[in-house]
Parts: structure tokens; C-alpha cells; sequence
């Protein structure tokens, strides 16, 4: 059976379930993306100019393959950039001035001639975590005061897909109290959100935060005492789960949460909106699916090879020193060039981490593919076997792996 919302430009289909997990296509403005899928975090603008892919380390490398620069020596690697995470926020990571601020938002990202040929969806996060969330980072650099307003004009000014409010999120430590202050005042955030973007030619998602049924049943209840519910519904196409980041690690915590997130949007009536995870991925890529995520975000595959950590697998991660790379056949491992700089031999470290950073993000959408083709064989054997191979020789994950297959699969232990 095949659920379908249509809104303007936004459509999203799910065609097929294996458990809880659901295997769907999210359309905006013409360009389609499977899910579940992983949105990699890219900063477009990292303080560069265009003559350096605006800069910004790591980010530049990855800008490269995704647009198949001459420097990488391939063809652009389009297929693993089908959608993006950015953030208003990233703008101040680098000391821009005015004119490099204004500069950066006059023209789309997508109608620039640099990245003519990336035709990913633009996920463009409120950058809440940074501005609201008890750090020093704000927009005075380029002189702008960071609110709900300045956010959505930056985040249309992208040229984005996709678009959240500006939120408040909550922190593991923070009181009852406070978390129903966090919530009136993301509530009057969402007022205007919703009042200022109705033009808007995109998917707009609803920022949650919880960590349980009870916090985000209230979160939302709070919401709509400011927001009528008709209006929220009408307002929004999707939900962003935040504030989970501080909880990444805590699998028990990431499994009851987003098992209580679905629960809720069920019993709100938006079961069939898609839900987006945001900042967590890595080893928790298939927990989220089987627990019927759409699409998550993440920048570990950037941080792994920081690091110095190059992915086997999934699930298994080795010191670049001791990568074998002649056991992959991605395009960056197939490439002598890239394999002679990721042996350490190039002038900066950005061309020696950048293809490694590549390389890790191929093996995540290469198995989110693979758990995208279990799924829709809508036989939970086939889902449960690929947790048997994935999960059954890493102690550290095999215990929450039985649990979800226990809770969403119907069990085989």
C-alpha cells in the first residue's frame, strides 16, 4: 500500500515497510531522494572565494569530488552528494566580513556556475544548536543579529530544499522548567517562521525535542497553545528530531527516543510525514531505519578522517596507516592519485584527509542502499539477516541490534 502527501512542490512517498522500517521517495522541486538516506554535513560556505570552492579544509576536498574539480582527477561523485546537510551557523565558523557575507548569499548555491553540477536536496538547519544553545557564536562578524528572521532570509537565500524553524534545544540537564521555557520560546520562533515563509518553494520541518514520549508529547502540546494545531499541520511537511547530539553515544537513549518520536507523530496524526534525525548517524545507520527514520545527518565520516580513521566497513574503522586500500573499489580507492595522497604524500593535509573523508562517506550511502534493497523485499527475514551479518561479531553494538530486531521485526533470538 502507498501512502502520498502532496503540498506544492513537496511529495513523499512510502512504497514499501519491512517492520517499522520504511523504504520511501521524498521529491522537492523535481529532484527525487530515496530514503532512508543520509544527508552528509557540507559547509558550501567555508570563508573561501570561488577560486578555492570557498574554501574551508576538508569541506573544499569534499566540494571537489562532489563537482568533479581537476585537482581530484574524477569524475564528479554526484550519486553520493543526493542531498546535503548545512547550517545557517556554519557562516560563523570563519571571520566573514560583510561584503563575503552578503557576497555568499546573493546567488543560490545551486544557480552558481561552481556547483553546476550538484543537484542534491539542500537540508539548511536553523543553526539553533549554535546561536541558542549557551554558546558565544552569533552573526556579529558580518554584523547581524541572529534571529528567526535573519535565519529564514539566509536560509532562502541558499536556495535550500529543505528548511527548519529556529529552535531552542533542550539538554539532558536541563529542568522541567526549562524545558517548557525552550518550548514557549520556540513556539513564539515557530509563529513567525510560519508567517514569513508561506512563499516558500520547499519542504519546511517541524523541530522536536525529546527524549521520550512524555517530553515530546508535552514539547508539542506546549507548541500548540501558541500555534493552533490545524495551522501546524498546514504549516509543516516533516519533523527534525533534535536534540540528541549529547546522547549519540547512549544507544538505549537514541532507541527510545526516535521508537517514542514515531509513537508520537502517530497519535498526532503526522505518522506519515517523513522524520529526520538530526546529527546522528555512523554505526547507528541501520538502528535508525529498522525504527522507521526517513533521513538523518551527520559529519563523521569528516571527523573519522580527522582522526586518521579509514572505514572497512560500517561497522569497522582502521588507522589510515594500516588501510588496505586495494581491498575497496570505490572511485577514490581506484584512483592511483588519491591513494598515493591518502599514503600521506601531498603538500597539505586537507588532500590527504579530503579523500579519506570521501572514501568513508561512500561506504555509508553504499550500505544505506543496501538497507534501502532489504527493505523492500517487505520480508523480515531478509532485514534480520542483515542485522545477523552486520551486527553479530561487534560487542559493542550486537546488544542494541537483538533489541531492535526484537521490538520491530519480531524477534530471532
Amino acid at each position: 500500500m502507498t501512502e502520498n502527501v502532496v503540498r506544492n512542490r513537496f511529495d513523499f512517498d512510502v512504497t514499501a515497510r519491512n517492520g517499522d522500517a520504511r523504504t520511501g521517495s521524498l521529491v522537492i522541486n523535481g529532484t527525487e531522494l530515496e530514503t532512508p538516506n543520509l544527508f552528509p554535513v557540507i559547509n558550501f560556505y567555508a570563508g573561501g572565494t570561488d577560486n578555492s570552492v570557498y574554501g574551508g579544509g576538508i569541506h573544499r576536498t569534499l566540494k571537489e569530488f562532489m563537482i568533479g574539480a581537476e585537482r581530484v582527477g574524477v569524475e564528479p561523485m554526484t550519486e553520493y552528494f543526493d542531498a546535503s546537510m548545512t547550517s545557517v551557523a556554519s557562516l560563523t565558523d570563519y571571520n566573514l566580513n560583510r561584503n563575503r557575507y552578503e557576497s555568499y548569499l546573493d546567488t543560490p548555491i545551486k544557480q552558481r556556475p561552481l556547483f553546476e553540477n550538484y543537484n542534491g536536496l539542500i537540508f539548511a538547519d536553523s543553526g539553533g544548536f549554535k546561536f541558542l544553545g549557551g554558546t558565544d557564536i552569533d552573526g556579529s562578524d558580518f554584523e547581524v543579529e541572529m534571529n528567526q528572521d535573519a535565519v529564514y532570509d539566509i536560509q532562502e537565500a541558499f536556495g535550500s530544499d529543505i528548511i527548519v524553524n529556529l529552535d531552542h534545544p533542550i539538554a539532558p540537564d536541563d529542568s522541567h522548567a526549562t524545558r517548557v521555557e525552550k518550548a514557549e520560546m520556540t513556539a513564539e520562533n515557530i509563529h513567525t517562521f510560519l508567517s514569513i515563509s508561506r512563499g516558500f518553494d520547499g519542504a519546511k520541518y517541524l523541530t522536536l525535542h525529546g527524549y521520550n514520549y512524555s517530553m515530546m508529547s508535552e514539547f508539542l502540546e506546549v507548541i500548540t497553545d501558541s500555534v493552533p494545531e490545524g495551522v501546524l499541520k498546514e504549516g509543516f511537511d516533516g519533523i527534525a528530531l533534535g536534540s540528541l547530539v549529547p546522547k549519540k553515544d547512549d544507544r538505549d537513549a537514541l532507541i527510545r527516543a526516535v521508537t517514542d518520536c514515531r509513537e508520537v507523530m502517530n497519535e498526532w496524526g503526522i505518522g506519515h510525514w517523513p522524520l529526520h534525525v538530526l546529527g546522528i548517524s555512523s554505526r547507528a545507520v541501520p538502528i535508525l531505519a529498522a525504527l522507521g527514520a526517513d533521513s538523518f545527518d551527520s559529519s563523521t565520516h569528516i571527523h573519522n578522517a580527522i582522526n586518521g580513521k579509514y572505514n572497512e566497513s560500517l561497522m569497522k574503522r582502521v588507522d589510515l596507516d594500516d588501510a588496505d586500500f586495494s581491498n575497496c573499489d570505490c572511485p577514490v580507492c581506484s584512483s592511483d592519485l588519491l591513494v598515493n595522497r591518502m599514503r600521506g604524500n601531498a603538500e597539505y593535509q586537507k588532500d590527504v584527509l579530503g579523500p579519506v573523508a570521501m572514501h568513508n562517506l561512500v561506504v555509508v550511502k553504499d550500505e544505506l542502499a543496501e538497507i534501502r534493497r532489504r527493505i523492500q523485499t517487505e520480508d523480515e527475514d531478509a532485514l534480520i539477516a542483515y542485522f545477523e551479518e552486520t551486527f553479530s561479531h561487534d560487542k559493542t553494538m550486537r546488544q542494541y541490534a537483538h533489541k531492535v530486531v526484537n521490538q520491530t521485526l519480531g524477534g530471532y533470538f
